[in-house]
């Protein structure tokens, strides 16, 4: 089933690039350093798909990135000009091995 996975994101899908920022304090200054991590390269396709709101439980429409590295909520998933920043990620992994990742984007 991972083989599919990958067979079939590297035939619909787009390559795109998942980068991170964290922030960290330097003492000496006084002040919050962002640090980047390097970007993972990857392959992704947009969606739109009907999930169930966490406050209401009705079902709504969001836009979702099925990838095949793992994203981190915050990280920012970028295809083409286009750029979007992670939400709520969903990993199906029926065993020990993670097959795609889910995850709610929206615009950056």
């Amino acid at each position: 089933m991972a083989e599919l996975a990958v067979e079939m994101l590297n035939e619909f899908g787009a390559a795109a690039t998942l980068s991170r920022e964290t922030v960290t304090f330097d003492k000496k200054s006084n002040r919050r350093i962002a640090v980047s991590v390097d970007p993972v390269a990857t392959m992704a396709v947009m969606d739109e798909l009907e999930v169930p709101d966490e406050n209401t439980g009705r079902l709504v429409v969001r836009t979702v990135a099925y990838l095949l590295a793992k994203p981190a909520t915050g990280d920012i998933l970028m295809m083409g000009d286009r750029k979007w920043t992670i939400g709520k990620v969903t990993t199906v992994q029926p065993t020990n091995l993670a097959i795609i990742h889910f995850a709610e984007v929206e615009n950056a």
